[in-house]
């Protein structure tokens, strides 16, 4: 049977590959056929005309000249164009118009979308009131990332996480993404200046090379608190959770090995922050998650700093030295954490208190948009033979450069990290576990067309 077809972008897999699986189980039960990639597949199939016409989703909207002629090349092609942007800047106390629109979005991409989803009440009311004649794309419809934050979402736990989980656990959640990130400080400045953040946000530079500083401080401060109190406080395990842009080999090398100690990234935080007694982070958006699953959440601030991350100074316990984390593990249960004002504070940003999911009001529009767009059957079997042939010498010729050059050892890091290999199975388990927990029949069939090339009807 001719269905629509719907064609998710994803980036960062352990930040949205849920909120974007639960997209994909809510589109299948309105009749389309769903497609879920990353942005270099899809490029590689529109490039060769293997796919037709259908509503594209994007995590950003503006991010330099390349992606905007790819998405002008999408609108010559007949697709309809939709986005909310997974960074969404809602977090920091710098100017949101100066620093996170004028770098995140523009009047002349915006002309391309058909429909820009907003996490809340507070970014959809200033986007309306600054793109005046486009303020009818703007939709308040919340993520599908807060979907699965407020539900208690039974993870599939293996032996060795099981083994963990035999005491309470503290997890601490990591973002330094600019001191400890897999590539050097220079080159992300580099990449933000080749695709143009500093020419349509000046101050930006600034911004960053400031930050980068206090990040390489603070991270100091991250491991002296976590090897004290893995030592401390015996009867709890501690979980560290670094960013997934993050050097693992960082922590490995500076936190003391214990047994009560246990660094991993592989799984998205939801997992881990679903499980915990207390979370300790600063100003990151785990806060707010943490804060929506009713955890107890510690913003960890030694180093005084003012603006990326301020919301969780608002919305959380802040906490400036070692010792006062020491006495509120000592009293967990005796603190006091109001967490129905802090919710209420977060809600204006996030959106999370409605009954209707996120992912259930972006599908609203995805309805409405697709009267646009026209039945057609993608052929299936030439795109898995095409991308087999091109995508393993894609990988043979860039494994030769990097072997020529001397850098193979980081070669499997640097292709992997924002997204992984994923086996099929794994993906039927995580539909398995995400149809049971929202109470929803799983008649969702999966396919794997590619390496990072997914079918789902």
């Amino acid at each position: 049977m001719r269905k629509k077809n719907i064609y998710i972008n994803m980036e960062m897999v352990r930040r949205e590959l849920h909120g974007n699986l639960l997209l994909v189980i809510f589109s299948l039960r309105k009749n389309f056929n769903v497609y879920l990639s990353d942005s270099s597949t899809y490029k590689y199939l529109i490039k060769n005309n293997l796919i037709k016409p259908g509503i594209i989703h994007t995590k950003s909207i503006t991010h330099g000249e390349t992606k905007a002629k790819f998405h002008e090349k999408l609108l010559k092609k007949n697709f309809l164009l939709t986005a909310i942007d997974e960074e969404h800047g809602l977090l920091d106390d710098f100017d949101y118009e100066e620093y996170f629109i004028t770098n995140r979005l523009s009047s002349k991409e915006l002309d391309k979308i058909s429909a820009f989803f907003c996490w809340g009440k507070y970014d959809y009311k200033i986007l309306r009131k600054y793109f005046k004649n486009s303020k009818d794309k703007f939709f308040l419809t919340g993520s599908p990332r807060s979907d699965i934050w407020k539900k208690k979402i039974k993870f599939k736990i293996n032996k060795q996480e099981n083994y963990f989980f035999q005491k309470p656990y503290i997890l601490i959640c990591t973002n330094f993404s600019f001191s400890n990130n897999i590539n050097s400080y220079q080159s992300i400045i580099n990449m933000k200046k080749k695709e143009g953040y500093y020419d349509r946000t000046p101050k930006l530079l600034k911004r960053d090379q400031d930050f980068y500083p206090y990040q390489k401080k603070l991270i100091i401060e991250f491991v002296k608190l976590i090897n004290n109190l893995t030592k401390r406080f015996p009867e709890y395990n501690f979980c560290v959770r670094p960013h997934p842009v993050e050097k693992m080999s960082y922590w490995h090398k500076n936190l003391k090995k214990r047994e009560n100690l246990y660094i991993n990234n592989s799984k998205s935080a939801s997992f881990w922050i679903k499980n915990c007694k207390l979370m300790i982070q600063s100003g990151c958006t785990t806060g707010c998650e943490g804060l929506i699953s009713d955890k107890l959440v510690i913003n960890y601030t030694p180093i005084e700093y003012r603006g990326n991350g301020e919301l969780l100074k608002k919305i959380s316990l802040n906490v400036k030295n070692k010792n006062k984390v020491y006495s509120i593990i000592k009293n967990l249960e005796k603190i006091d954490f109001n967490k129905h004002k802090f919710k209420k504070i977060l809600n204006e940003r996030i959106q999370f208190k409605n009954q209707v999911f996120a992912s259930q009001n972006i599908l609203k529009v995805w309805v409405n948009l697709s009267r646009k767009v026209l039945k057609g059957n993608n052929n299936n079997l030439l795109i898995f033979l095409k991308l087999l042939i091109y995508e393993n010498l894609k990988l043979f010729f860039l494994t030769l450069i990097l072997l020529i050059r001397g850098k193979s050892k980081r070669m499997k890091e640097k292709l992997n990290y924002k997204f992984p290999n994923l086996k099929k199975k794994f993906i039927e388990k995580e539909i398995e576990i995400l149809t049971k927990d929202f109470n929803l029949k799983n008649n969702v069939k999966v396919r794997k067309l590619g390496k990072k090339l997914f079918f789902f009807e």
